[in-house]
């Protein structure tokens, strides 16, 4: 099992207003310090226009964090690929790559928020052609020979991007929860970046779907990584008392998605109220809360429900938490369960 941190949105919370030079610094010293505890990756999440300041900029934050680590694999989880061009999405990610040392994995998602197309131009339909178009457009950008490319929505000649990643090319993972969109990332054989929303039940679902499609499309699922993020608070105190340490700031996250139209039920539908009293019950239960000997036991569950999990990124900065307490959970993760998991 390898184990990551975040993601970080970096978000300033009306219950707990931190200032945003402060969110920063402060993530760039966690992620230095998850690096000496052993962490393999630290992530970022991308939104706009939103309120709480949600981190729109996960290429310019990776390029800090690349230059403050030496071993930590930096990834974007996800950058909404049809908000930006794809060139110089292309030549931002080789430039963090190039810093980095090699260190940049490129997750990548439709995005789906309205507000968030509008302001940027794009229609919201066109989302899904933006995206494929643009993901040829990256492999294509990374090689070494100049390449021509003719879609609907992006336009090459003879271009060269320069300069080339240190990866060639730098792997790319992808976000999705529909069956399309599942199958499309098993078409182009990446990983399926699973977020933080969804119970056991549903996440069997969705990687039973996309281990059909691999091998449908000729790919042994074995071969690929599979990533999955969860909130993660390890408490002295225990489970209960833990939790009500961190509800608050866990529960905003969550009804920010139910605001959007992006949380789901145990069995994988809907919740669209923030006050619905399912979602708090959600989040509890789709989450590895309290003592370490406790999230050990989540964690194990997780592995036998979920044999193909290798990859756990865990959320231990949720919005309003105090650097403080984050830190300290993250320390204890990493002396006093991560030795138990294999």
């Amino acid at each position: 099992m390898r184990f990551g941190i975040g993601y970080y949105s970096l978000q300033s919370p009306q219950h707990n207003p931190i200032p945003h030079q402060k969110l920063y610094a402060e993530m760039l010293e966690q992620v230095s310090l998850a690096e000496e505890l052993g962490f393999d990756s630290a992530w970022l999440t991308e939104h706009h226009f939103l309120s709480d300041g949600y981190c729109p900029s996960l290429l310019v934050t990776s390029a800090a964090i690349a230059a403050r680590t030496q071993k930590i694999f930096i990834g974007t989880g996800v950058l909404l690929l049809p908000l930006h061009n794809p060139i110089k999405v292309a030549e931002d990610a080789a430039v963090v790559d190039i810093i980095s040392g090699g260190r940049l994995i490129l997750g990548l998602g439709l995005g789906y928020r309205q507000e968030e197309f509008d302001a940027f131009g794009v229609s919201l339909k066109d989302r899904k052609g933006r995206m494929e178009e643009g993901v040829e457009i990256l492999e294509k950008s990374w090689k070494d020979e100049p390449f021509s490319f003719e879609g609907r929505h992006y336009k090459a000649k003879n271009l060269n991007v320069t300069p080339k990643p240190v990866q060639q090319p730098i792997p790319i993972w992808i976000g999705a929860y529909q069956e399309p969109a599942i199958r499309r990332v098993a078409r182009l054989g990446v990983p399926l970046y699973l977020a933080s929303v969804g119970t056991i039940p549903f996440l069997q679902n969705e990687i039973a779907l996309f281990h059909s499609a691999l091998r449908e499309f000729g790919r042994n699922p074995q071969n690929i990584e599979q990533p999955l993020v969860r909130d993660v608070y390890v408490s002295t105190e225990g489970k209960e008392k833990g939790w009500e340490e961190i509800k608050q700031h866990v529960t905003y996250i969550y009804k920010g998605y139910a605001e959007w139209g992006s949380m789901l039920d145990r069995k994988g539908n809907l919740i669209t109220n923030p006050n619905d009293p399912k979602l708090e019950g959600v989040a509890k239960e789709q989450g590895i809360f309290g003592t370490a000997e406790e999230c050990i036991e989540t964690i194990k569950t997780l592995q036998q429900a979920l044999p193909s999990l290798n990859h756990l990124i865990c959320r231990f900065d949720f919005p309003g938490i105090s650097y403080k307490k984050s830190t300290e959970s993250m320390k204890l993760f990493a002396q006093k369960v991560m030795p138990y998991i294999k």
